[in-house]
């Protein structure tokens, strides 16, 4: 009896503790399905983070966070996407303890770990400073297999930052807020307060702040941005078919195709801009319109090029960097080098696998540009001249058979010694939701012709991105060109890509991004999009199943001498940052210099008598405020009047006049104040416009043999949700 009782009595208590759990978890005011698996402090790890009314991209965002800002987690739940998402309480800006839900995949959370001696050792053998430690612990701690290798540059970061900062090298959306773009020379036009756009308007010079924060790996030392840092060398045993199907799952990539095989001849040779083997990028367009990534900034969603020498060209979007809204891709800009749109992470494929022969096609003369896939005249295995040109159908290589594309990149990877995973990657972000004109094989003018890769689609002349990178890819030349099936395109950028980064050295994400190894310093570099090499990392790290994370994943470090003893943090600033005047006088007199926006320091003299002066500025920017002006008394000997402009940012410009009285001085020029307008100096002289920074980069890198200028346009979209 006491016994049973017992039991009962247990039973009974379970069931109230249950009962009293239940509406915390499904009824209560955290919402449903709110359950309890982590509780606690927590770190944003994005430049911007939107915190939301509910579990997913679908409500709406009631607040924003930034890199670093704690949080406290007080549940979990899946989301409307289908993916974790934390339900927080942090503190919002006007000081109030607020809530809302983030994702999972920005939110770091601390991880316990016991001192290992061993590890300690070394990475002091590694050479890595004690800033970097504390994140490579945490993550020693989770992976204990994984192997940290510091690549020792030998570079001062402030020569590194100077050099990355120059226009275009590094670009960022328009819509991103304003402390995120540069106001250097040829950047920004101090006389109408607009950013310089890269070939169009959507893309503008990165400032210096932001390109710190993205540069200093210390702020991605976590399980998801690690990646970037990943060696993409190909690995059979760590790279697998079921690795690769979890990357690509819900994209295009995750289907099939019709146009495989690997043979085949090609059109002419020569044409416009012709014998670089790389080329740039196209754009992609986002569904945001503002510049922050929604679900943070890491992410996504631009899109860029690559380019093996020079500054960066950028390519166009018609929207803002948007973290949850999957862009769709399309190549409407000028980019350098392996071009890349904005990627879609939620664009639907076909499911299926098939298998497909790789069997060439032999020639055909082609028809007009008729919107079919390249069919071959002779039996698979052939190949041949074809005399087809750009409005023809490409020959050889026509469809025979069905293949998934993850069979195309495995191939791909194996031949090329890039990691499969690390393609599939690329091309999602250079191609989107897979409706690209780039791959879509009846483009007029260049039917059946693909450029997954996006190689050398970037403006030239009178061709667009589009018709650059298809002309590209209709062409006889390296790399198995033309690309008259997917599967060749897909293997011939491939190759491409092995030959001239990973084999080059550029053989991370960063790296890739950054080229801060080998002898052509801060050029050859993929893409420009400053977000790039961390959006592709968080990408990246989908496609590792727990049990592949375990293995020892090697991943490549870059460490600069005369770091600051923190990571950078990402600006967070917003509002105009014209602090500028757009005229400046003293009501009677003349100034020496004439005034200009640029000279912060005049000189004046006045007659002994004169006790004051009436000082009057104009400010070039209308939401910039004045300080300083109006009547001001002199004093005996030399007065320094000061005039401030704040600028909306916050940020401030100081003009000083200085006002010396000498006996037999000018008590008036007899000339009167004429506050000039933008743009235009006092008296109406015309200011000087800002000087666009767009140049062409040397020649040759990684490859050699390449004329190329130019640099990289935007690049990598930023993949996040």
């Amino acid at each position: 009896m006491k016994h049973t009782r017992f039991k009962r009595g247990l039973a009974v208590a379970l069931g109230l503790l249950l009962t009293a759990a239940q509406p915390l978890a499904q009824f209560g005011a955290d919402g449903p399905g709110v359950s309890y698996a982590y509780t606690g402090s927590a770190t944003v790890k994005a430049a911007t983070l939107n915190v939301r009314s509910g579990a997913g991209t679908n409500y709406s965002a009631v607040g924003k966070l930034s890199s670093g800002q704690s949080v406290t987690i007080r549940g979990e739940q899946t989301g409307t996407d289908g993916n974790k998402w934390y339900q927080i309480q942090y503190t919002g800006s006007d000081g109030t303890v607020k809530t809302g839900y983030v994702s999972s995949v920005y939110i770091k959370i601390p991880v316990s770990y016991t001192t290992d001696s061993d590890f300690e050792a070394y990475l002091n053998s590694q050479g890595f400073p004690e800033s970097y430690k504390e994140g490579l612990r945490q993550l020693h701690a989770q992976y204990p297999n994984w192997v940290f290798r510091s690549l020792k540059t030998g570079l001062d970061w402030n020569t590194v930052i100077e050099n990355e900062s120059l226009p275009p090298r590094n670009l960022v959306n328009t819509g991103s807020i304003s402390s995120w773009k540069s106001v250097e020379s040829g950047a920004y036009n101090w006389d109408n307060s607009t950013w310089t756009g890269f070939d169009g308007s959507n893309w503008v010079a990165a400032s210096d702040g932001i390109i710190r924060y993205y540069m200093d790996p210390r702020n991605f030392l976590d399980e998801t941005y690690i990646f970037q840092f990943l060696s993409q060398e190909y690995n059979g045993s760590t790279q697998t078919r079921q690795g690769l199907e979890t990357l690509v799952k819900d994209s295009f990539l995750s289907g099939t195709t019709d146009s495989t095989g690997t043979g085949g001849g090609g059109g002419t040779s020569g044409g416009p801009g012709g014998g670089s083997s790389y080329g740039p990028g196209g754009s992609g367009t986002s569904k945001s319109s503002g510049g922050s990534y929604d679900d943070s900034q890491y992410g996504p969603g631009v899109q860029g090029s690559k380019t093996p020498s020079g500054g960066s060209a950028p390519s166009s979007s018609t929207g803002g960097v948007s973290l949850e809204g999957p862009p769709q891709a399309s190549v409407t800009s000028r980019d350098r080098v392996l071009v890349s749109a904005t990627v879609s992470l939620e664009g639907p494929g076909q499911s299926g696998s098939g298998t497909g022969g790789a069997q060439s096609q032999g020639p055909s003369s082609g028809g007009g540009a008729s919107n079919q896939s390249p069919s071959g005249g002779s039996s698979p295995g052939s190949s041949g001249p074809s005399t087809g040109s750009p409005g023809t159908s490409p020959s050889g290589g026509g469809s025979t058979g069905t293949a998934s594309y993850v069979d195309i990149i495995m191939r791909a990877g194996e031949q090329s010694g890039v990691n499969p995973y690390v393609l599939a990657s690329m091309i999602m972000q250079e191609q989107g939701k897979g409706t690209s004109p780039l791959i879509s094989g009846n483009y007029a003018g260049y039917s059946g012709y693909y450029n997954f890769f996006n190689v050398e689609a970037y403006q030239s002349g009178s061709m667009s991105a589009i018709e650059r990178g298809l002309w590209y890819a209709s062409q006889s030349g390296s790399y198995g060109r033309p690309w008259n099936t997917v599967e060749k395109s897909i293997l011939g950028g491939a190759l491409n890509y092995g030959d001239n980064y990973v084999k080059a050295g550029q053989n991370t994400f960063y790296l890739k991004k950054f080229n801060v190894q080998g002898s052509n310093l801060y050029k050859h570099q993929y893409m420009s999009n400053v977000q790039a090499a961390a959006s592709e990392g968080a990408k990246l790290a989908q496609a590792y199943t727990p049990e592949v994370k375990n293995s020892a994943l090697e991943f490549i470090i870059p460490v600069y001498n005369n770091m600051p003893d923190q990571p950078c943090a990402a600006p967070t600033g917003d509002g105009s940052p014209n602090n500028k005047l757009s005229g400046l006088g003293v009501d009677g007199f003349s100034l020496t210099p004439t005034f200009n926006k640029d000279t912060e320091v005049y000189d004046l003299i006045v007659d002994t008598s004169v006790s004051a002066v009436n000082v009057q500025a104009s400010t070039a920017d209308s939401t910039a405020s004045l300080n300083g002006t109006g009547t001001v008394n002199l004093g005996a000997g030399t007065t320094d009047v000061t005039v401030t402009v704040t600028a909306q940012n916050g940020s401030t410009r100081t003009y000083t006049i200085h006002v010396a009285k000498q006996s037999g001085g000018p008590t008036s020029s007899g000339g009167t104040y004429s506050p000039g307008s933008p743009g235009t100096q006092p008296g109406g002289n015309s200011g000087s416009p800002g000087n666009s920074g767009q140049g062409p980069g040397s020649s040759g890198g990684p490859g050699g043999g390449q004329n190329n200028s130019g640099g990289s346009g935007p690049g990598g979209s930023n993949v996040t949700i």
